[in-house]
């Protein structure tokens, strides 16, 4: 083959020196026809085959595999051939004597001439302030308390101006879906008209046909409470949302890489938060600040309501006979006045509440921890000690000093002080917690502790602001004249000298 140098040569002599083709063939020792080629091509067309090779081995068995790869079109991505399992395959069934490779070869080029004629072609976007915002959850590795540990991260952008919101939970449930929702709205003062999410089941319960979804009542509740638009992706399409899934490479990567090392959530969620107001400093390819862009966009952002919405799953339920609601593997106390009655539980992110008759009865925060079975409040069983006083040794709710080291101290005093009546005072002290503040009974009991006096009415009067005194105070007689008159009654030690002396001589 000749080089392009040599095609430049035959085309100058012929269209600059104007020499005919014989003159060229003649001088250069070529025959016309290749002369004639040349002059019709600026450069040499390559090396091409004027009819394919044959391949006696693959030729059998092309439409063999050709049925199989069509087949694969339909099944799922994960289960379908690979070149090496098609040509174990044709080996089996076939009876194939060719090698491995030529099979190999020739699926990568079914697939990609395939995937050439069928690649999706994608148009650029552009958002208008204030239209869209989209959310998405990922997850990422961070080391707590020395341990390593993978936590589901909450991330919301909006399209226009490139805000973000990263938070990360203990678990990807319903309730943090809308704790997220309603923290990303507070941070960023307002919202988008519109959100955009893939098909996840936190908001949808199941994909009808083309944009039809049947959404989760709780994430419709959201979008009545905040009146934003929604738009879900097609399934399995992310790439619809891109925006969010960039976001998420970047809390990956960038956020919590190297691995943060915290104690809780509340402290990686804080830097977090830090690290999403460094994007604003950030700038587009224009060079436009997204702090400029964001300021712009608040402005076409929906108002926040007046009043937070409860991002919270409720379930009905009915306390059983031990004053316990189940919820979430774990087992909540409440009031004993409530216990076999029907009720609500509302678990929030970081509580949970119980409510019967439309009265909230109990709140405790909310446990993640597998070993933490029981979440029992003390006060709500007080009243079954004035029926059952052996309960303060054997019941769950009052084991491990539940009120402090001074109790313990003063029920130790009253029993054996006073005996059998001692449990009995102390069990009255304890329901001085069901009557007035936690707060005051901790204290009133702390200050008769610290001054050892102890008796149930010393704790009563302290906490009614009538505190007992250890010193006797001296006598007012002022109202008495007729006793002013009267000593201190101190007497000296030696009259009892004297009376021992006459008692001997008697």
């Amino acid at each position: 083959m000749y080089a392009v140098e040599y095609y430049e040569l035959i085309r100058r002599k012929h269209f600059v020196d104007g020499m005919s083709q014989r003159a060229i063939a003649k001088e250069l020792g070529h025959s016309r026809k290749f002369v004639k080629k040349t002059l019709q091509h600026p450069i040499p067309l390559g090396y091409r085959l004027a009819k394919s090779k044959p391949k006696p081995m693959l030729d059998p068995v092309i439409p063999r595999i050709d049925a199989w790869l069509e087949e694969d079109l339909t099944r799922p991505v994960k289960q379908r051939h690979t070149g090496q399992r098609i040509y174990e395959r044709l080996v089996d069934e076939e009876g194939y004597q060719g090698s491995a490779s030529t099979i190999r070869r020739y699926v990568a080029r079914w697939r990609e001439g395939r995937n050439a004629s069928g690649k999706e072609v994608f148009a650029p976007l552009e958002f208008r302030p204030g239209e869209e915002s989209q959310v998405d959850w990922g997850e990422a590795w961070i080391i707590q308390n020395g341990r390593r540990r993978k936590v589901p991260l909450f991330c919301m952008k909006c399209c226009y101006s490139k805000r973000v919101f990263v938070r990360a939970y203990d678990r990807a449930n319903q309730e943090s879906f809308l704790d997220g929702h309603v923290r990303a709205f507070e941070a960023f003062g307002g919202l988008t008209k519109r959100i955009a999410y893939d098909n996840l089941k936190s908001a949808v319960i199941q994909v009808g046909r083309g944009r039809h979804r049947q959404l989760n009542q709780k994430f419709v509740e959201l979008k009545s409470w905040y009146l934003f638009g929604s738009r879900f992706c097609n399934v399995a399409r992310g790439n619809e949302k891109g925006h969010v899934e960039n976001l998420v490479k970047r809390a990956q990567r960038t956020f919590l890489t190297p691995l943060p090392e915290v104690t809780d959530l509340a402290m990686l969620n804080r830097k977090l938060q830090a690290d999403c107001e460094a994007e604003l400093e950030r700038t587009t390819q224009e060079g436009i600040s997204h702090r400029k862009l964001w300021e712009e966009e608040k402005q076409h952002l929906l108002p926040l309501p007046a009043q937070q919405f409860a991002a919270c799953v409720e379930r009905p339920s009915r306390l059983d006979k031990q004053s316990l609601a189940h919820f979430d593997s774990r087992m909540y106390s409440v009031p004993v006045h409530c216990a076999h009655r029907p009720c609500l539980i509302r678990g929030f992110v970081d509580r949970v509440e119980i409510h019967v008759d439309g009265a909230c009865v109990a709140v405790h925060p909310r446990w993640t921890d597998r070993k933490q079975r029981y979440v029992l409040d003390p006060r709500h069983y007080l009243r079954l000690l004035e029926r059952k006083p052996g309960l303060l040794d054997q019941a769950r709710p009052f084991r491990d000093d539940p009120f402090g080291p001074e109790f313990s101290l003063l029920r130790r005093e009253l029993e054996y002080r006073y005996e059998e009546d001692g449990t009995r005072q102390y069990i009255d002290v304890l329901m001085l917690l069901a009557k007035h503040p936690e707060e005051a009974v901790i204290a009133a009991v702390r200050s008769c502790v610290e001054r050892r006096i102890f008796s149930r009415d010393a704790v009563l009067h302290t906490l009614h602001g009538k505190p007992q005194s250890t010193q006797c105070e001296r006598l007012d007689l002022a109202h008495r004249p007729d006793l002013a008159d009267c000593d201190d009654g101190i007497r000296s030690s030696a009259i009892y000298d004297q009376l021992r002396e006459e008692e001997v001589a008697a």
